[in-house]
């Protein structure tokens, strides 16, 4: 059974955003569903970013304009 933090995806049939198999990136700890983005680590926010298609992302930006083009996005 799924648990769903997000009624909108449930609604349309969808999976969440997140699972237990992408809950952690190459370059970091686990990032924890709900995590704040200023607990993340730069490798964790840029993949974050890029796993929702937020634009810009990339790994010349610094963390906080990676954190701007989250929030800017509204994911």
């Amino acid at each position: 059974m799924t648990i769903f933090d997000d009624p909108n995806r449930e609604a349309v049939g969808l999976e969440p955003v997140w699972s237990e198999e992408n809950t952690t990136d190459e370059e970091g700890p686990p990032v924890e569903p709900g995590t704040p983005l200023d607990d993340m680590t730069k490798d964790q926010l840029l993949a974050y970013a890029q796993e929702r298609g937020v634009s810009p992302a990339n790994a010349a930006m610094t963390k906080d304009e990676i954190k701007a083009s989250i929030i800017a996005a509204g994911v």
